[in-house]
C-alpha cells in the first residue's frame, strides 16, 4: 500500500502542475507573468555588428573622459558614512561624495544581482533581456536541477519567490556599454563578479564576448561552488572555495594594472566587487576591525579598495580626465542597513532597490552636490554614450535617460515620467515624483509569507474578509490591494495614502499597464 503521505504529496504535485499549466498563457497575471521564451533566441540580432546601429555623432569630443564604474554587491543604502552610518568607517567613499555628487533617490534596475547588472550594462529594463531573476550556475548539481520544479510549486503555494529565467546568460543581441564605447576608441576592462552567464560552463557568456578587452574575476556569486577565478579566457583557479580573503586585494591590483596599461587612451573600467555578498570573508588585514562585525569589516575593505583606485588615478594625473561612479547592485540581504527604507534584497520596495550612488569628475560635477531626482542605473548607458559622442542604438528601445544635466548641475528634474519596479517578470510598482505605487507586492508580514494573489496563500489571505450584517459593508481583513506611498515624506513606506490621492495612483496604474501592453507586443523592444 502506498504511504498516505506520499499519496498526498503526489496529489499536490499533480494539482500544482495542472494549475501552472493553466496559467501558461503569455502575459501578466496577478503578481507574475508568463513570457514567450522564444523571443530571446535571435540569431540575426546576435550576429549584428554594433557599428551597424551605433554611430559617432558630430559633437564627439576629441578625447572623451575615462570612465570607472565601481559596483558593490548587496550594499545597503545606509551602510556608508555619507548616507548616515556611524558604525562603519568609509572615509574614501565619504571623500568621493564630498568631492562630487551624492544621489538620494538612485535605484538599481532589479532587486537581485543578475537583473541589476543587465540593466546597468544595457540601459534597458532587465526583462527585455530575460534576466529578471538571478542566473544559476551552469554546473549546478543534479539535485539542484531536479529541485527546480519544486521551486515553481513553492512559488505557486506562496512559500518563496519564483526563480526562473528564460535565458542562461545575457543574450548576445544585447548591446553593452563596453561594446558601444569601443566604437569611440575606448579600451574596456572588467574585474570582479560577472553573474550574467556562467562562462565556466558556456564560453559564450564570458565578458570578453560582451565587449570587454580584459577580464579578471568570478563568473557568479561567491556563495556558489565551485567558485573559479578566471583571467581573460583562462581558468586560473578552478575553485577559490572559502579562500576568499585575498580576492578583494587581487581584484584591486588587476584594476590598477588595467589603468596602468591604458593611461594614454580613453578607458572604461567596470569593477564589480564581491563585497558584501555572503559569505563574508574579509582579508586578515580587515577581519575584526569594525564594530559592525564581519559585514562591517567587508564594507571597510571595499572602501579601502575604492581608495586605492582613486589614489592610482591621482598619482597618474588622471583624476581630472576620469568620471568615477560608485553604486550597489541592490539593497542589503540578511545583514546591512537599508537606512530608513522598507525592504531588502529581492523586494521591489525602497530598501531592495534604492541604493547609494556617488559620482565624481572634477571640473564637471560640482563638489558636494546632492541629486534628489529619481534616477536608475539604466540611465548610465545613455549618459556614458553621450559623453563619448555616441548616438543611442537606433534599432531598439533604450529605457534609460541621459542624466548628464543632473550630474553637471544644469538640471534638477528627473528625466523619467515613471520608473518601474519588477518582480517575478511583472511590474509590481512604479515611482513618479514623490509617489511610489504598488498594484500588488509581497509585503512579507506575519503570518503570510507571500501575499500576492498569484499564490495559493495569497489568494487565501485576500479572501479573509468580514461583512457587517447591519450595514452590508465588506472589509478585507488580510492581504492588501493597491498601495500608494509618499516616499519623499515616508521613505519607510509605512502609510498608505491611496485614498487621499487616488488620481496619482490611477495615473501610475495606467502607466504600468501601458508599458506592459507595449512590452508583450514587442518584448525585446526592437524597432
Amino acid at each position: 500500500m502506498i504511504n498516505h503521505r506520499i499519496a498526498r504529496a503526489l496529489a499536490l504535485g499533480v494539482g500544482l502542475t495542472l494549475g501552472l499549466a493553466a496559467c501558461d498563457r503569455v502575459g501578466p497575471h496577478e503578481g507574475y507573468a508568463v513570457l514567450d521564451t522564444s523571443v530571446y533566441i535571435d540569431a540575426k540580432k546576435d550576429a549584428q555588428p554594433v557599428a551597424d546601429v551605433v554611430q559617432r555623432n558630430t559633437t564627439a569630443p576629441a578625447r572623451p573622459p575615462n570612465i570607472v564604474i565601481i559596483l558593490a554587491d548587496d550594499l545597503g543604502y545606509g551602510d556608508l558614512g555619507a548616507y548616515g552610518n556611524t558604525l562603519i568607517r568609509t572615509p574614501n567613499l565619504d571623500a568621493l561624495a564630498k568631492a562630487g555628487a551624492r544621489f538620494t533617490d538612485f535605484y538599481a534596475s532589479g532587486s537581485t544581482c543578475s537583473a541589476s547588472r543587465a540593466g546597468l550594462l544595457t540601459g534597458r529594463y532587465p526583462l527585455r533581456s530575460g534576466t529578471d531573476t538571478p542566473l544559476l550556475p551552469g554546473h549546478g548539481s543534479r539535485l539542484e536541477k531536479l529541485s527546480r520544479p519544486l521551486t515553481r510549486w513553492s512559488a505557486e503555494l506562496g512559500m518563496m519567490e519564483r526563480l526562473e529565467t528564460p535565458v542562461d546568460g545575457l543574450p548576445a543581441s544585447e548591446i553593452t556599454i563596453p561594446e558601444a564605447l569601443k566604437l569611440a576608441g575606448y579600451a574596456t576592462g572588467m574585474v570582479g563578479k560577472w553573474h550574467l552567464g556562467d562562462f565556466s560552463a558556456d564560453p559564450r557568456h564570458n565578458p570578453r564576448r560582451h565587449g570587454f578587452d580584459f577580464f579578471a574575476g568570478l563568473p557568479h556569486a561567491n556563495d556558489e561552488f565551485p567558485l573559479p577565478y578566471w583571467k581573460n579566457d583562462t581558468e586560473v583557479d578552478p575553485n577559490v572555495g572559502l579562500r576568499q580573503g585575498g580576492v578583494t586585494a587581487t581584484l584591486t591590483r588587476e584594476a590598477i594594472d588595467f589603468i596602468d596599461a591604458n593611461q594614454t587612451r580613453p578607458f572604461f573600467l567596470y569593477f564589480a566587487h564581491k563585497n558584501v555578498h555572503k559569505p563574508l570573508i574579509p582579508s586578515p588585514e580587515f577581519a575584526g576591525r569594525s564594530v559592525a562585525g564581519a559585514y562591517g569589516d567587508s564594507v571597510e575593505e571595499l572602501d579601502w579598495s575604492v581608495g586605492e583606485v582613486m589614489r592610482a588615478l591621482a598619482e597618474r594625473h588622471l583624476l581630472d580626465r576620469t568620471l568615477v561612479l560608485f553604486t550597489s547592485d541592490n539593497g542589503p540581504w540578511y545583514l546591512g542597513s537599508p537606512g530608513s527604507l522598507r525592504g531588502r534584497k529581492g523586494q521591489p520596495m525602497e530598501g531592495g532597490q534604492r541604493v547609494p550612488a556617488i559620482a565624481q569628475w572634477p571640473g564637471h560635477i560640482p563638489a558636494g552636490s546632492v541629486i534628489t531626482a529619481p534616477t536608475m542605473n539604466i540611465d548610465l548607458f545613455p549618459t556614458l554614450l553621450g559623453l563619448a559622442g555616441l548616438d543611442l542604438p537606433r534599432d531598439r528601445t533604450i529605457d534609460g535617460r541621459d542624466i548628464g544635466g543632473l550630474l553637471s548641475g544644469g538640471e534638477s528634474a528627473s528625466p523619467h515620467e515613471a520608473l518601474f519596479f519588477f518582480n517575478s517578470c511583472v511590474i509590481d510598482g512604479a515611482r513618479s515624483g514623490r509617489w511610489k505605487y504598488y498594484r500588488w507586492v509581497n509585503l512579507y508580514t506575519w503570518p503570510v509569507p507571500l501575499d500576492k494573489q498569484s499564490s495559493v496563500i495569497g489568494r487565501g489571505a485576500h479572501a479573509r474578509s468580514y461583512t457587517d450584517p447591519q450595514t452590508g459593508e465588506t472589509l478585507q481583513l488580510a492581504g492588501h490591494d493597491q498601495l500608494l506611498f509618499d516616499v519623499e515624506a515616508d521613505s519607510n513606506e509605512s502609510y498608505d495614502v491611496l485614498s487621499v490621492h487616488p488620481d496619482d495612483a490611477a495615473r501610475l496604474h495606467a502607466a504600468i499597464e501601458q508599458w506592459e501592453r507595449e512590452f508583450f507586443a514587442n518584448p525585446r523592444g526592437w524597432k
